[in-house]
Formats: C-alpha cells, structure tokens, sequence
C-alpha cells in the first residue's frame, strides 16, 4: 500500500511535490464522487476536484493529525461543495426569476407585486440559519435524498428531516404575514 497519509504529508511539508501527487491519487476518486453528487456532471467535478486538491495543499500545514487526514480533506471538501452550490443555486434561481418574470404577460401592477413577492422569498431564504437553507435546497432544489444529504453532510437522516420542517416553518410563517398583507 505504500506510504501513509501523514508520512507524505510530512515529505509534502518539506517540498516533496511528488508525496502530493501520491495523496491526490489515493484520494481524488472520492472527492471526484462528491462533485458528482453536488453538480451532477464530470466537468464540474473534476474542476471541484482540482479546487478542493488546490485548496488541501494551501492548508496542508494546518492538518494536525487529530482525525484521519481523509476525513480532514473530506471537511474541506464538504465546505467546497456547499459554497460552490449555494453560489450556483443562487445565480440559477436569480436566472430563473427573471426569466419567469419576464415571460408573463401580466399588467404593470402584478409584475410588481410578483417581483415584490419573489424579493420576499430571497430575503427569507437568505434569513434562514445556514444548515436549514443548505438542507432545504439540497432536498427541494437538487432533489437530492435524506439519506443522500446524510451522506454528504455528516448529518442523521433524522436531524435533516428536523431542519427541513423547521426551515418550512420559518419561511411558511414568515411568508404568511407578506401574503395576507
């Protein structure tokens, strides 16, 4: 099998670039495989791939040792992945609203109150704690299974069908007063 993990990272931290190339290839099929699972082709994951090795190495004298190095790069790139796809799932539904937006044929006063309902929805979004928002569109964006974002997240099944409901309440109730008016 070779070498360890903190064996080439020890070469890696006094300039054996050739130590790194060895962890990359014991360890990219696995990130490869995340990619996938975030962005659902093997451009964007072999470019996610690229970020999170470029990113690993950038930090690689932070790793102390205190977890398996293979869950250590796995965290960084579980935090890739969940920045990368809320900035695509932000821009894709900006894209999306506008478009919708535009292709109604609607009178002056309901684009706006459309509008003025779309802005509440982003602002609800984005007023959501950060796990919820994460879980909510992985599920209702992505189509992405419980078990699915267990998997990626670390979290119980339980524990993301418990934020989920909790971030419907959120924007059901925060949505509910803009409604009524």
């Amino acid at each position: 099998m070779g070498k360890d993990d903190n064996a080439l990272i020890s070469q890696v931290l006094r300039g054996d670039l050739k130590a790194y190339r060895t962890i990359v290839e014991r360890h990219q099929a696995r990130v490869f495989y995340l990619g996938l699972k975030f962005f659902h082709n093997p451009e964007d994951s072999e470019d996610f791939a690229q970020d999170v090795f470029l990113r690993c190495f950038e930090k690689l004298k932070t790793f102390r040792g205190k977890v398996p190095f293979s869950a250590w790069l796995y965290r960084i790139a579980i935090n890739l992945a969940v920045n990368k796809y809320r900035f695509n799932l932000r821009r894709l539904l900006e894209a999306e609203l506008d478009v919708q937006t535009l292709s109604h044929n609607y009178s002056p006063e309901s684009k706006l109150l459309e509008y003025d309902l779309k802005e509440r929805v982003r602002e609800v979004l984005k007023e959501l704690p950060d796990v919820y928002n994460v879980v909510l569109k992985m599920h209702y964006f992505e189509g992405f299974s419980y078990p699915e974002i267990s998997e990626i997240t670390e979290m119980p099944v339980n524990t993301i069908k418990s934020h989920i409901f909790r971030a419907k309440k959120i924007i059901k109730d925060k949505l509910a007063q803009y409604i009524r008016g």
